[in-house]
């Protein structure tokens, strides 16, 4: 698949058809994810990220799809690959981000191991605001008729927590606050735009949130429900 959105190969005998106008709930690792009460929601298919592996609210939930980034995929992690190895998931690999550790023999055993399911892609929107983002673009690629996000956040100020890594608490990359914050604004408008030319309703699940960002966004274009609101409270 290459379109002005994205450059990706899928694994071989790759079912699309099966997301074509389903749900999907991508969940990232920012707060919102432990705050936020989005597994009452009904939803066909959850896409992760990186360390979904320590967050209890995904420990008796299937993932569909996992995107993991470079450290992740040489960590040697057997939580990774115990949850891998039960739940036949497919392994997204970006290789902007990633490229560099395929030489390392980490990756190579990895990739070894779960090359049938491996995934590769690149979105053209690059920002600070992390692996998610991304995965909620190439989810949209999949033609889906409801995209939920939650765990794409931002930073209301220096004690955010994030939902994955306990130790992590923060702006990882030491970048300014409104810098950071600026990119997940502009993810928020980038996956507006893309959404409403497939004809794919998205929202927010993170609204209203100190931390979240896209607030300012989707409160326009595509604020939550009522309904929404009452199940995830």
């Amino acid at each position: 698949m290459i379109n002005e959105y994205i450059k990706a190969q899928f694994p071989k005998n790759f079912d699309f058809k099966k997301y074509e106008g389903k749900t999907i709930i991508v969940v990232g690792g920012g707060p919102t994810t432990n705050d936020v009460s989005w597994q009452n929601l009904e939803y066909d298919y959850i896409f992760s990220c990186n360390e979904y592996f320590n967050c209890n609210k995904l420990n008796d939930k299937h993932i569909e799809i996992v995107s993991l980034i470079n450290r992740v995929l040489v960590s040697n992690s057997k939580k990774l690959q115990e949850r891998l190895d039960k739940e036949n998931t497919i392994v997204g690999i970006e290789p902007i981000h990633s490229g560099h550790v395929y030489n390392r023999s980490e990756f190579k055993l990895f990739h070894q191991k779960y090359h049938n399911r491996c995934l590769f892609f690149d979105t053209t929107f690059q920002s600070r605001c992390g692996t998610a983002p991304r995965l909620a673009i190439l989810a949209a690629m999949l033609k889906p008729k409801t995209i939920y996000m939650v765990g794409i956040d931002g930073h209301g100020d220096s004690s955010t927590l994030h939902s994955f890594d306990k130790n992590l608490q923060g702006i990882r990359d030491g970048k300014p606050l409104h810098v950071v914050n600026g990119d997940y604004i502009d993810f928020a408008n980038y996956m507006y735009k893309i959404c409403k030319k497939l004809n794919i309703t998205i929202y927010n699940l993170g609204e209203g949130h100190k931390d979240n960002m896209a607030t300012s966004v989707c409160k326009i274009h595509y604020p939550l429900t009522d309904k929404i609101k009452d199940i995830i409270k």
